[in-house]
């Protein structure tokens, strides 16, 4: 493990060799709850069967489809569902994986809704104690 950078520490030493619905097991089984599911897992559980399934279909037709490049049908079907359950006059949708990204979107549709190219940041800004003084 020493090539990973020493910047993030690990909660635990579990090494972790697969998932079952809450829980983690190590290679000599012992079972683990797993009260940090990640994105992936939170509302499902880990290896849920329909999931695995439906990873496996969609893996096996388009593995990775970069949205900003090109279209494709599970794609555009989402942003329609989302789309029909939006409250009226939100009729389009951004995907994003990362707060950064939603940063990234919002000043993106900033500019685009006021015609503008630049941006003005404070690095700070949000300090009241900066702020103030």
């Amino acid at each position: 493990m020493s090539a990973l950078s020493p910047v993030l520490h690990q909660a635990t030493s579990v090494l972790a060799v697969r998932g079952e619905g809450p829980y983690l097991f190590d290679a000599s089984g012992r079972r683990y709850l797993d009260f940090t599911a990640g994105i992936g897992v939170t509302s499902t559980g880990h290896c849920h069967p329909k999931v695995v399934e439906a990873i496996q279909h969609q893996a096996a037709m388009l593995l990775h489809g970069q949205y900003t490049t090109v279209l494709h049908t599970p794609l555009l079907e989402l942003a329609d569902r989302l789309a029909d359950l939006a409250p009226p006059g939100l009729d389009s949708v951004f995907f994003a994986s990362a707060g950064t990204e939603a940063v990234e979107a919002a000043i993106r549709l900033a500019r685009h809704a006021n015609r503008r190219s630049n941006i003005v940041a404070f690095h700070g800004g949000s300090d009241p104690d900066i702020a103030a003084g």
